[in-house]
């Protein structure tokens, strides 16, 4: 198959890789197209829904946002700003008062000083003192209550305004009976006022609350020692003197709503969501969240083709290139591709059912899907880098089967979880699977365990649910079910990528091969040494690690162009008769005998055998010296030279073609031995080995000196067991 699949490759040229891609895209895009296709609802407001509808997209219900914020808004508290100053601005104010008033109290005690010390003055110019009349007269003429509040609001005039206008709030019949009270008294009422107003200043007070609070302040003057009419004014200077001091500040409560308001997550429609259950009546609401998602019409949904569309080229494109930049042989790049598009049909189809499944309400069943195994057989048979490609377009794609009916929480999980399981199927190593079975499980089952863990520990489910042991067991079930396949799978992956796949071995190593018949009868003395040649090989090669199933099979086939002159070959001489080879120079000899590789490799490509074991064909003598001939020759003419009777090769390129080139020999030589002991054998493959190193026929293969060691004793034990000196049994005397 994998002959045909390169012949194709070989015959369509640069075509093939655009056509397999194209293919392939066409087949994928059908796949999910079930899931994005464009389609318009047919449903009417207050009608009962005969489906379940969920959210084809996520997105913002920008209208219930704004209603979201303006609520949040008018719950927002007024903010206000205290100001602790005007406690002391205020009391500032009572003190330039009661100042104001000692100065205009000071003013009139003056002027009586000055009227009496003029009247003084005069009696005592004239030999006498101050009558009784004369006092009354200088006490009568002092100032007027008029000119008193012209001097108090003279003086007034020299305060700032704030302090003027507090002041001015006082009317006169309270300012001049401030003027006409005791010193004592005023000095008592100002103490009063001041440590009323200190008190209640200091603390927040708002323009609603100002009413009760100056009512309050005026009655803690009952306490005080002030008559009746000093505690009315003293009342009046109070409430001038406490002011609202906690103020509303729209600026900060302006913004303090714009904070709040960005604060509101949008009113979002999230994709997979249920819009409307089956069974129930379709409100205002239901048809204002359809129209938002465009599922009225199929304009919105359009949008999810084209995404799909836009991947999909992606992938093509990445798959195209990665070739080119890599710059990979075309054919291989060609197998690669052709496989890569194998395993993602084969992928989403089985999404597909799985996401079909979980339609008829089976929950989670989308977990079960075997996310590592495309990766695991990409990595091990194509590349790391087609594995890790894989894996994210499985993942992604998973999103346009799955998100449709599912909600958004489980649909992200589910993308996770594919990524990384994927992700561990592309740990393995570039070997079979089958050699690598704990690392392998391991990889793709106990971290899914723990993957699953964590995203149901994310999603906040309760860990001892039902609900939680389905997941679990899910997640174990896609990695010992990726695995299963995996191994399942190989031997038919291995026909595609491998001429040495098992399968075909196993074909070719049928005795009823037509060609492996036709060596029986025609060449029944070259079919036994290619059996024995291939036992040989197959425990030496398994002995260095190399493929020992192989190495039989291509024993099977390694002379099989003797069958053309299977008579020239001593094996398959009919015995008494005489060598044909007696009857031929040494240089037709030597044709006959090189004929058997080159006529071998045409039989083989004929009847299409697999590369490889073409390859071992020619390999097999490499470029080693026919002795036998090139002696005779050499007696016959001295100017014969070495070059004339070596093989054609080319040398082995294998570990594998090493070992049959020295298996071949070994066993022809030991079947030749008259009385071959286990001594001789070995030191015959010990000197084999010894020459064909020395000649260098081993030169262009990656096989060791401790490789060949091993491969010698393997060679030893295998002759030994087959050509060990029998017991001659004595024969019984007839009496």
């Amino acid at each position: 198959m994998r002959r045909n699949l390169r012949r194709l490759q070989k015959k369509m040229g640069n075509f093939y890789i655009p056509s397999i891609l194209l293919l392939s895209s066409v087949a994928l895009f059908f796949i999910m197209y079930s899931t994005v296709k464009p389609k318009a609802l047919d449903i009417k407001l207050f009608q009962v829904a005969e489906e379940t509808i969920r959210a084809n997209a996520t997105v913002e219900d920008t209208e219930k946002t704004e209603e979201n914020k303006e609520t949040i808004a008018a719950t927002v508290s007024p903010v206000y700003t205290y100001n602790s100053d005007l406690k002391d601005l205020q009391t500032s104010k009572i003190e330039i008062l009661f100042a104001t008033i000692d100065e205009i109290k000071q003013d009139a005690d003056k002027k009586y000083q000055d009227d009496l010390k003029e009247a003084r003055k005069k009696a005592s110019e004239n030999n006498s003192s101050i009558t009784s009349q004369e006092l009354a007269e200088i006490k009568v003429n002092k100032l007027t209550n008029e000119e008193l509040l012209g001097l108090f609001k003279e003086k007034l005039n020299n305060l700032e305004d704030s302090t003027k206008e507090f002041i001015e709030m006082l009317p006169d019949w309270a300012v001049l009976d401030l003027i006409e009270i005791d010193q004592s008294v005023l000095t008592s009422m100002k103490e009063s006022i001041t440590s009323v107003v200190s008190e209640f200043m200091s603390q927040p007070i708002k323009n609603e609350e100002l009413n009760d609070i100056k009512l309050e302040a005026n009655n803690n003057l009952d306490y005080s020692d002030l008559d009746s009419n000093n505690q009315r004014i003293a009342s009046l200077i109070i409430d001038n003197a406490i002011v609202e001091n906690n103020i509303y500040n729209a600026n900060a409560t302006e913004q303090k709503k714009e904070e709040e308001k960005a604060n509101v997550q949008p009113a979002l429609i999230l994709q997979g969501q249920v819009i409307v259950q089956e069974g129930h009546v379709v409100d205002s609401n239901d048809m204002h969240q359809l129209e938002l998602l465009g599922m009225l019409d199929d304009t919105s949904s359009r949008q999810s083709l084209y995404g799909l569309i836009v991947l999909i080229f992606t992938q093509a494109l990445l798959l195209f290139y990665l070739g080119k930049f890599k710059k990979e042989d075309e054919v291989d790049h060609g197998s690669q591709v052709t496989f890569y598009s194998l395993i993602m049909i084969a992928s989403l189809l089985l999404m597909k059912s799985l996401q079909l499944i979980q339609d008829t309400d089976l929950e989670y069943i989308g977990l079960l899907f075997p996310a590592a195994l495309g990766s695991m057989l990409l990595t091990a048979f194509g590349s790391r880098r087609f594995g890790i490609l894989a894996n994210g377009f499985t993942a992604v794609f998973s999103i346009f089967i799955f998100s449709p009916d599912s909600g958004t929480s489980f649909s992200i999980v589910l993308v996770l979880f594919y990524l990384l399981s994927g992700m561990m199927g592309t740990m393995i190593t570039r070997k079979k699977i089958t050699t690598q079975f704990w690392t392998s499980f391991i990889w793709v089952t106990v971290f899914n365990a723990l993957f699953i863990l964590s995203f149901i520990l994310y999603l906040n489910i309760h860990i001892w649910s039902h609900q939680v042991f389905l997941m679990i067991i899910y997640a174990l079930s896609s990695g010992i079910i990726s695995y299963l396949l995996a191994i399942l799978l190989t031997p038919y992956v291995e026909v595609l990528f491998k001429d040495n796949a098992v399968l075909t071995l196993t074909e070719l190593s049928n005795p009823n091969s037509p060609l492996l018949k036709e060596l029986l009868t025609k060449a029944p003395g070259t079919y036994h040494h290619s059996l024995m040649v291939a036992n040989l090989s197959a425990n030496a090669v398994g002995a260095i690690g190399g493929d020992s199933l192989f190495a039989r099979v291509a024993c099977y086939y390694h002379d099989v162009g003797k069958l053309r002159h299977s008579l020239f070959f001593v094996e398959n001489l009919p015995l008494g008769m005489e060598n044909p080879h007696n009857l031929l120079t040494p240089f037709e000899s030597k044709e006959i005998i090189f004929g058997h590789v080159s006529e071998g490799v045409k039989m083989l490509e004929k009847a299409k055998f697999p590369q490889s074991i073409i390859d071992i064909c020619a390999q097999h003598h490499g470029t080693t010296l026919m002795k036998y001939f090139y002696v005779t020759a050499k007696e016959q003419d001295d100017t014969v030279t070495e070059s004339d009777f070596r093989y054609p090769g080319p040398k082995p390129q294998t570990k594998e073609a090493a070992v049959i080139n020295i298996a071949d020999s070994a066993e022809a030589a030991t079947r030749a031995m008259s009385h071959p002991t286990k001594e001789t054998i070995e030191k015959f493959v010990h000197d084999l080995i010894n020459s064909r190193i020395t000649d260098g026929q081993f030169d262009e293969c990656s096989i060791s000196l401790q490789e060949l060691k091993i491969v010698e004793k393997a060679i030893c034990e295998g002759l030994n067991g087959t050509f060990h000196s029998r017991i001659e049994y004595p024969a019984l005397k007839k009496e």
